[in-house]
């Protein structure tokens, strides 16, 4: 896990010079500080430069820029390949010879085998820049699922690629807000690739690799589709999908554990956290080490609760007990720790804080497990809401009545219950529809109240509905595995994956997620809906460990990471204050914040605009 960086001159644009490259680097130090290295082409055409946080093989030899003997491929890489020894031996006995231990060469000699083959070969989480010299073309790469993130910008001579956007702006001119950006922030609370919040900075999307040849970078182009693991269920019974199910987590735990330093592991005492120690218990020899952040006031904390399961599964626990008002004190750095806006993060920030306090710098996380299981409400709550405007639709002239009058309502003084009821008739027919209606933060109208009138056309730009439609098609899925395929594709992928990868990486620690691994659902997606998603409590996941987790961990209700945002929000004791920028109209944040103390609309939308105003220029 590192921090990568690149320089490269466009047609006949400015040489890379080594300042503002290693500027770009050393502005991702926390993701890499035990090592450092650049390298410049002769003709200064292209700059690579690297943070390295050594995780496989420690010893110089894994130091990047790295090449290939005959300095023809150049390397900086970020991430793990997971099977980089399967694939050292098949290049091996195809005459290749190798000069370190590193899944870092893996990638130049499998480049150098199998050109662009090599990214569907590739299991992990990574993002690469790798120059061919000899060709004079630099391929960009992301892994399938985006755990890895990778971000680039043009000027008019050069083309930049980091691993942080932050660090971008360090050197070239980010172009100033996207309005785009901010209306899809608004509608979502994350902003979805390749927009980033600033015009000029592209986010390469997962699955995704581009080129740079002859001075000039090409689109971005897939390599791996989601969509393609889909409709693909197997015949099998109860027990059959069971075993299936455990043997597929098995493996992928199991990968997830290659590493030359101690992987430990995050651990609520929650379901998905507790199955995935119980699972690695069993595939390492000797004890996991485990975290928890334990809090002074009982409603937040659930420290006990991990201590039982760090005991069941006998793991050398570390119990991080920290004052509620002290991570108040943190929020507002958190939030600028966040590289562009995100209502969630500040979460993985204090408990991988915590993880490197107890001496680690690779932890497993369960992020996963409730899109893969069903352990959110919305897969009842989405095809519920489809379930009722697909009854309008039959109706003739009833759902144009519906909408009318809940449009009307939602004139009125904002409550809760009005709400819900206009979010669900008011986004139309359809799954894409329904899954708007129930996972927006705030609707096209409530977006367009906010930002000024100059800008309430971008509204329509960043619809969500259409931007479903377009970018996942959920309605060619099988319908029982539209709701997962969506929470994997759009809040997991474009919101939890992302918000892992930049806070734990302040605190220079690796996030592995073996419930993110795009072998794993693959293989999980051959499994009947009716056991994969079987209740309560991600029934397929706790009972995959052996022993199965016991009735205490899952028969209670979904508590999660909760911190009192909502009191701190109305004491105004946090760290950070509302936007005042042209693209928003201050009078309809006014409105908000009133609604708010009047307990007409939940914290979530107050702090949205709180978590954007440190990223608008």
């Amino acid at each position: 896990m590192c921090g990568i960086a690149g320089i490269l001159a466009l047609n006949e644009g400015a040489p890379v010079a080594i300042d503002p490259l290693i500027r770009l680097r050393d502005a991702q130090t926390h993701r890499g500080p035990d090592d450092a290295g650049d390298w410049i082409d002769s003709e200064r055409k292209v700059g690579l430069a690297h943070r390295r946080l050594s995780i496989i093989d420690l010893s110089a030899s894994g130091h990047q820029p790295m090449h290939t003997k005959d300095h023809d491929l150049h390397i900086v890489f970020n991430g793990e390949i997971y099977n980089f020894q399967s694939l050292k031996k098949e290049l091996e006995e195809a005459g290749h010879v190798f000069q370190s231990t590193s899944d870092t060469e893996v990638l130049l000699h499998g480049y150098r085998e199998w050109k662009l083959d090599l990214l569907p070969r590739l299991r992990g989480m990574f993002a690469f820049g790798l120059h061919d010299s000899r060709e004079k073309r630099t391929l960009l790469a992301r892994d399938p699922l985006g755990i890895k993130p990778l971000y680039h910008a043009e000027s008019e001579r050069q083309f930049f690629f980091a691993s942080e956007i932050q660090a971008i702006r360090s050197v070239t001119d980010g172009g100033g807000t996207d309005p785009e950006a901010v209306s899809a922030y608004l509608h979502w609370g994350y902003i979805a690739p390749p927009r980033t919040i600033y015009r000029r900075i592209r986010s390469l999307p997962p699955g995704h690799y581009m080129t740079i040849e002859d001075g000039s970078p090409s689109s971005p182009r897939p390599y791996y589709s989601l969509q393609d693991e889909l409709g693909k269920t197997e015949d099998m019974d109860e027990r059959e999908a069971a075993d299936h199910i455990r043997e597929s987590l098995l493996d992928s735990v199991r990968c997830h554990m290659v590493s030359d330093v101690e992987v430990g592991s995050f651990l609520s005492g929650g379901v998905d956290s507790s199955s995935l120690v119980g699972l690695m218990s069993e595939v390492q020899p000797g004890s996991i080490s485990t975290v928890n952040l334990s809090f002074d006031v009982a409603d937040y904390d659930e420290g006990d609760l991990a201590t039982s399961a760090a005991d069941f599964y006998g793991t050398r626990h570390h119990r991080i007990d920290i004052r509620l008002e002290d991570v108040r004190e943190q929020i507002g750095e958190s939030v600028r720790a966040l590289d562009q806006p995100s209502v969630d993060g500040p979460n993985v920030y204090l408990v991988s804080k915590a993880a490197v306090e107890a001496g680690l710098k690779v932890a497993v996380a369960g992020v996963g497990g409730d899109e893969l299981f069903a352990g959110y409400s919305t897969f009842k709550n989405v095809p519920g809401v489809a379930n009722l405007n697909r009854k309008l639709e039959k109706v003739p002239g009833m759902a144009f009545i519906a909408r009318s009058a809940a449009s009307s309502l939602n004139q009125l003084p904002r409550n809760h219950r009005r709400n819900t009821l206009y979010r669900s008739v008011a986004y139309g027919s359809g799954i894409s529809a329904a899954y708007s209606a129930t996972r927006s933060l705030f609707t096209p109208r409530d977006v367009r109240d906010l930002l000024s009138p100059d800008y309430k056309a971008f509204v329509e730009t960043t619809n969500p509905v259409r931007e479903l439609e377009s970018s996942l098609q959920a309605e060619q899925a099988p319908a029982d595995q539209q709701v997962s395929f969506l929470e994997v594709g759009r809040y997991l992928q474009m919101q939890l994956l992302r918000d892992a990868d930049v806070m734990s990486m302040r605190h220079s620690l690796e996030v592995r997620t073996p419930l993110v691994d795009h072998v794993l659902i693959r293989n999980l997606l051959k499994v009947p809906s009716r056991f994969l998603q079987a209740g309560p409590a991600k029934k397929a996941l706790r009972n995959s460990a052996r022993p199965g987790l016991p009735e205490v961990y899952w028969k209670r209700q979904k508590k999660g990471f909760t911190l009192p945002f909502d009191r701190w929000l109305r004491q105004g004791s946090l760290d950070l204050g509302l936007p005042e920028h042209p693209i928003l109209d201050g009078k309809a944040v006014a409105r908000l914040e009133s609604d708010f103390r009047q307990s007409r609309v939940l914290w979530t939308r107050l702090w949205a605009l709180y978590t954007l105003a440190p990223f608008l220029e």
